[in-house]
């Protein structure tokens, strides 16, 4: 109930309490579009959701699952035969919350490349699903919710957000692991073709999931 309400209650009421004022965006490739707050409000909306749910997920996962993991490496199980389960219930997981959240953007938001905003999204989903199970190990249930939250909120609510500031991420927001997926999001939505990053977004989009696996 949870994955699935969540995003109707997130995503909607969020674009629905934003006004129709005119905000110009920065795009990966330099350009800049005018658009409005409810649209971008509709895209970021989208990336928080995904994000905390996945990485609430991931957290979850982990942390139920710890004491008997244990024991079944104990018991001659692989770690590899161990770990790969928990993170298809993570994989499969992230792809429904994706599959709903677009579902609900649909309804107030129409993106200009779909294929790539669900990229992006699905980008993000990933880096904050493995990121909660990371978390869920190290720092318990409690901590890692808390670390999940405040952490999507602040680096996609915030720092990789194009209604703050002059609609694009500070430079210092490269080293944040919602950088490159933020940047192919506000690609897809307000790009009528995909832009090439100048400064190289395909290769910080490989190092994070490299870190993140």
């Amino acid at each position: 109930m949870l994955l699935v309400g969540l995003p109707f209650f997130f995503i909607t009421r969020s674009v629905l309490a934003t006004e129709l004022l005119p905000r110009t965006v920065q795009l990966p490739g330099g350009a800049t579009t005018l658009t409005t707050m409810r649209d971008v409000h509709g895209a970021v909306m989208t990336a928080i959701t995904i994000s905390f749910l996945a990485g609430l997920v991931g957290v979850f996962v982990m942390q139920s699952a710890l004491q008997a993991d244990r024991r079944l490496v104990l018991a001659g199980f692989r770690p590899t035969q161990v770990l790969g389960p928990r993170l298809l219930v993570v994989a499969a997981t992230t792809v429904l919350v994706l599959v709903v959240s677009l579902g609900v953007t649909a309804l107030s938001f129409t993106p200009r490349q779909w294929s790539a905003f669900a990229l992006g999204n699905l980008l993000v989903g990933t880096t904050y699903g493995l990121l909660g199970t990371l978390a869920g190990a190290v720092v318990g249930r409690l901590g890692a919710t808390y670390l999940v939250l405040f952490g999507a909120m602040l680096d996609l609510g915030v720092v990789q957000n194009p209604m703050f500031g002059a609609g694009e991420p500070p430079v210092w927001a490269a080293v944040l692991p919602g950088y490159a997926s933020g940047r192919v999001i506000v690609d897809g939505a307000f790009a009528d073709d995909f832009q090439r990053a100048p400064n190289s977004l395909s290769a910080r989009a490989g190092w994070w999931c490299s870190f993140s696996a």
